[in-house]
């Protein structure tokens, strides 16, 4: 007996799908997405097809229980991240460590376990920076640039409100390049943000409003630069 192509069979399933769809036979679309979901849990197909279904069923909230499995799926699998990131700090390799405990957040920003692993990530730094020390005696088309990963990390501590953190990457970064009109107007906007965090005015200190607040702010300038650029 031939063994059944997986590729094949998942063409001939949104094959089938989109035939009962298109006839409005809806019942018959999601009966054939439940169906293939019982042999393939993880399936993105099968739940896009549901999910059409649903929305054209009028079940709005169950169509949005199908995202929330898939929230709780994308977490639990990224979970592997945490895991590796682990690995990779007892054994050394401090910057494959932050590499996937970033890997985590990103996919995660909003998890509970987000605040944790950004405090690996400072683990990490204390154990062996993550932007490596210059050497003023080294001449400077020598020296290394930072990783790109570091940019990445002074974001997630802002989100994360950690923002004197923040400021010490990018005052690193700015070592190296000290022309990165990008990384210098997140700097002086996170030092302003150290500032209102110390204010006496409660209102304004509130370390989560501050984040949301230069989170988005730095998400302005990103865009501004890249238009800029283009």
């Amino acid at each position: 007996m031939e063994k059944s192509n997986p590729e094949e069979n998942r063409l001939r399933f949104l094959s089938e799908a989109e035939a009962f769809l298109q006839e409005s036979k809806l019942p018959e679309a999601l009966s054939l997405a439940e169906a293939r979901l019982k042999n393939f849990p993880l399936d993105v197909d099968a739940r896009i097809v549901a999910a059409n279904v649903l929305i054209g069923m009028g079940m709005v909230e169950e169509t949005r229980n199908i995202l929330h499995e898939v929230e709780e799926i994308i977490s639990g699998l990224s979970m592997i991240y945490i895991r590796m990131g682990d690995i990779y700090r007892e054994k050394g390799f401090f910057r494959d460590a932050a590499v996937c405990y970033e890997k985590f957040i990103s996919l995660n920003p909003n998890s509970d376990k987000a605040k944790e692993v950004v405090e690996k990530i400072s683990l990490l730094e204390q154990e062996e920076p993550l932007v490596t020390e210059i050497d003023e005696t080294a001449d400077h088309e020598t020296i290394p640039k930072p990783d790109f990963h570091t940019v990445t990390l002074a974001d997630l501590y802002i989100k994360q409100g950690h923002f004197k953190m923040a400021a010490e990457v990018l005052e690193k970064i700015l070592e190296y390049e000290p022309d990165n009109d990008l990384v210098r107007t997140k700097l002086d906007t996170v030092k302003t943000a150290i500032a209102l965090k110390s204010s006496p005015r409660g209102d304004i200190a509130r370390s989560d409003h501050l984040a949301e607040t230069l989170t988005r702010w730095l998400e302005n300038i990103n865009r501004l630069k890249k238009n800029a650029a283009e």
